[in-house]
């Protein structure tokens, strides 16, 4: 008799994965979710559920719940091999056919921040993925989507887990990917270049609600709704990326098949597969047998992905009851307490958190993260964990780590002059993390500083007020968001900005004090820079005198994701 095949997605086990995606606060009221539409069996099983979804919700007392109103399908043509086309057309077949907005995004190769079309090799599924989040993202704006949801899962978690693993990850990463996240700030340095979205990003999430599910039922659900979907041919070609290759081994390994056909292999690929069985052997938190079959990976990478989320838990906890009020942009930990943290993933991952939060690298990066370098983030944990009087020290990330005394009614001390001092009632010794200085504070005002650090802002004051907004944002140094109202710019201000271009005079945003906060200010040529605008100690404006026409946020975030 034949075996039970899997059984399809029922549609209150879809609810229940879809809320477990939730961002942290929630829905926006009538927001919209986008769906990365490839015209493939994952993406058009959740296209489905999620249309389907919705349209229930509607009418039910649950929709009363803040959840996203209305769906739209985004499919990206790579325009890579032949059948993107086909695949392009599938994707919008199928959002028609189940009567879901769709939006179909080229990407245009070779037209900045676009780089020529790639071919294939070893970088090729890195450009194009880079190239693909750029125009989801872009959609997603156009769109309105407040989040998109990508079909993700259970068997694309094992081949993430593995490719983290030939990557060197830590047991964190080997969890694999999440279910909800932030989009971030995006890889890019440049504003305007392929992966950078900037602020815009910390508002964005990216959700996978089919995670947990296995493949087979995921295609048992497209066959029980009889949805039509095309299978991408690159997918099956291991030569081609490192995912490939994983697929194509754990398929062998679960038919029992010759692995024989992994052997021609271009160097790069069979390096990284034996990367990742030694990987996998050293793992501390569970056992991952690749040749145990996918059935036991699974389980592996399930108990790593929780591990994840347990330790986000308890960072999140420690992170609440060491912090000390901080000047803006900075973070100070009180030390007494930290010995008490003596899990050494949790070390890991709160000493992480804390960089991406001070960090003048984009949020989110792996760069804010000190490229995760093992040796450096292990000697940020010697020092802080074991000693209260080492002198200043950055090893990485952007990160500056000073002593500090801390008395909640004397003025902070912070760096050297903390060294070797004895504390007095009410004092107690603390680590503080802030920007690291590109130049020392004191020649902030006669030093060349980059451009990400002077930044001229005067062509976008004047085009903004000649189309007749109301608003403008600058993003500095990827910390602060600068809101100005235009409505009360300053008279001298205006004056000088129609005429900027006979005069030479400019309007900039410079950092000053020791944290780099950032300042408004006027420059004429021959003259002294004119202070507009500054943050204060105490986190406060100070427009000089003038209307409140200007707003300084800090804008990076503690949270996990």
């Amino acid at each position: 008799m034949a075996g039970i095949g899997p059984a399809p997605i029922l549609f209150n086990e879809f609810f229940q994965m879809f809320m477990r995606c939730m961002p942290p606060n929630g829905w926006p009221v009538n927001s919209k979710i986008a769906v990365g539409n490839s015209g493939g069996p994952d993406s058009t099983c959740l296209l489905f559920l999620l249309k389907k979804l919705l349209t229930d919700l509607r009418s039910k007392t649950m929709a009363r719940q803040s959840i996203p109103t209305s769906v739209v399908s985004l499919s990206v043509n790579h325009n890579l091999q032949e059948a993107s086309q086909s695949m392009a057309a599938r994707s919008a077949a199928n959002a028609a056919a189940m009567w879901v907005e769709h939006l179909t995004l080229d990407i245009p190769w070779g037209t900045p921040p676009f780089a020529a079309k790639p071919v294939a090799g070893q970088s090729m599924e890195q450009v194009a993925r880079e190239a693909r989040y750029h125009v989801i993202f872009d959609g997603m704006a156009r769109t309105g989507a407040h989040s998109v949801a990508f079909g993700h899962h259970a068997d694309d978690q094992v081949e993430t887990s593995l490719m983290r693993l030939a990557r060197g990850t830590t047991e964190l990463g080997a969890g694999g990917m999440r279910r909800c996240r932030r989009w971030g700030m995006g890889t890019g340095d440049v504003e305007g270049g392929l992966g950078w979205v900037g602020h815009h990003g910390l508002n964005r999430w990216i959700m996978r609600p089919l995670l947990e599910v296995r493949k087979d039922r995921i295609l048992a659900t497209c066959e029980e709704h009889r949805l039509d979907y095309v299978n991408d041919p690159t997918n099956f070609q291991p030569e081609i990326t490192l995912r490939n290759a994983i697929r194509q081994m754990l398929t062998l390994q679960e038919e029992g098949k010759d692995m024989s056909a992994l052997s021609g292999l271009p160097p790069h690929i069979s390096s990284s597969l034996e990367k990742i069985k030694i990987a996998a052997a050293d793992l501390q938190e569970t056992t991952m047998d690749l040749e145990g079959g996918l059935h036991q990976l699974h389980g592996a990478v399930k108990v790593l992905s929780s591990r994840l989320e347990d330790v986000d838990n308890e960072v999140t906890f420690h992170l609440k009851n060491l912090t000390l009020p901080s000047p803006p942009s900075t973070l100070i930990l009180s030390s007494h307490a930290l010995p008490a943290i003596v899990d050494p993933t949790v070390r890991l991952a709160l000493v992480l958190r804390v960089m991406r939060y001070v960090s003048f690298h984009p949020w989110g990066s792996l760069r804010a993260d000190g490229n995760r370098r093992r040796t450096s983030i292990q000697r940020i944990i010697d020092t802080l964990w074991q000693s209260d009087g080492a002198p200043p020290f950055t090893a990485g990330g952007g990160v500056l780590w000073q002593p500090a005394i801390f008395n909640a009614k004397k003025r902070l001390r912070v760096g050297t002059q903390c060294l070797g001092r004895q504390l007095q009632p009410g004092e107690r010794f603390a680590w503080m993390a802030s920007r690291l200085p590109a130049v020392p504070y004191y020649m902030l005002d006669t030093a060349t500083l980059s451009s990400k650090l002077d930044v001229d802002i005067t062509e976008r004051l004047a085009i903004a007020m000649s189309r007749g907004d109301n608003s403008l944002e600058v993003l500095f140094d990827c910390r602060f968001l600068v809101r100005f109202d235009l409505s009360q710019i300053p008279e001298e201000l205006v004056a000088a900005l129609r005429k900027y271009q006979e005069t030479g005079v400019n309007v900039r945003i410079k950092p000053y004090t020791k944290y780099y906060w950032p300042k408004v200010v006027l420059r004429k040529p021959s003259y002294p820079d004119t202070t507009y605008a500054t943050l204060t100690d105490n986190g406060q404006m100070d427009t000089f005198g003038h209307a409140p026409w200007v707003n300084m946020e800090y804008i990076r975030l503690l949270d996990a994701t």
